[in-house]
């Protein structure tokens, strides 16, 4: 779930008092005293509710980061707009909220250079985890539905160039280039990636890095059984049985739709509890993905138990 959603009104003034500091000032030169003041509370006050700085610029990074996600996954929601025009708007989305964080950005991705590899996987959250696990299915049906899903073989080596793109283009927009248009950039990049995108589907290389081979798309590597599968795993499992093991006729095609609306609903960052509750009750006589449907189960009421609780045991 989105954590902003749950945030009280203190935290959240909090954070969006630094924020607006942060960004206007740079981290270094706002102090907890400064932020303190302007939100009406004592310093010892404002340490109760974030012990260091460091925790109160990590807990700013994580509120803008899910705000840009509800921006993002209204926008994918928009019916008027084609596939490309909205990955358009998207990019245009994201370059928007990097001009306005540029100061507080630029201190946040220095400090994250200059951090060790040790403290970086000390500071690793599982919602983290979660979070790049749907963003990489998201991304690759995005590219499925501007490209075809014959783009599939190459969705890795995309994410690879997208990613090299967009920082290039931000490294070079804040340090040399200020007079950039975010509405330039987003045309130019999804230009960009139509031109690799096109060109790996007429050439047809090798992929440098298969899918399966993509930690964040294979199964948890953890051997313990008590680590459980994100739903995302279970639920693509769950449609390439019913897809190949189900007779053909109306009660193969209702099951895959209703494994496709249960996956659609996952993919949102708050998923809504009675698609959930529903359609895991339409899958729940379906013999074929019984032990899958169990295991989705416990992992829906471990991960989303807050979520879910009032009724989970009817899922």
């Amino acid at each position: 779930m989105n954590p902003i959603h749950e945030m009280n009104e203190k935290k959240k003034l909090i954070i969006t008092t630094a924020l607006k500091l942060f960004s206007a000032k740079g981290s270094a030169a706002t102090s907890m005293q400064e932020i303190a003041e302007i939100c009406g509370m004592s310093k010892g006050s404002l340490y109760l509710i974030f012990k260091s700085k460091e925790e109160l610029e990590d807990s700013t990074m994580e509120y803008c980061l899910f705000t840009l996600i509800d921006e993002l996954s209204q926008i994918e929601h928009e019916a008027d707009l084609t596939p490309r025009e909205r990955s358009h708007k998207q990019i245009e989305t994201l370059l928007g909220h990097v001009s306005e964080l540029k100061e507080f950005l630029r201190v946040q991705m220095q400090s994250m250079m200059m951090n060790d590899e040790p403290h970086r996987k000390e500071k690793c959250n599982p919602q983290h985890k979660d979070l790049e696990i749907l963003t990489l299915h998201g991304f690759k049906d995005k590219l499925e539905d501007m490209y075809g899903p014959e783009i599939e073989p190459y969705t890795i080596d995309l994410i690879l160039l997208i990613q090299g793109l967009f920082l290039s283009y931000v490294k070079i927009w804040f340090t040399e280039m200020p007079s950039l248009t975010v509405s330039k950039m987003a045309a130019n990049m999804l230009q960009m990636i139509d031109y690799a995108a096109y060109g790996l589907l007429d050439q047809r290389p090798a992929p440098l890095i298969l899918l399966e081979d993509w930690p964040a798309w294979s199964s948890d590597p953890n051997t313990d059984s008590t680590v459980m599968r994100h739903p995302i795993h279970i639920i693509k499992q769950m449609q390439d049985i019913a897809g190949s093991d189900l007779p053909a006729g109306q009660t193969k095609n209702d099951v895959l739709e209703t494994i496709a609306i249960l996956r659609q609903e996952m993919m949102e960052f708050t998923p809504r509890r009675a698609i959930l509750l529903g359609m895991m009750h339409n899958l729940e006589s379906v013999s074929a993905i019984k032990p899958l449907h169990s295991e989705l189960k416990h992992s829906l009421d471990a991960k989303y138990s807050r979520f879910i609780q009032a009724d989970s045991s009817h899922i």
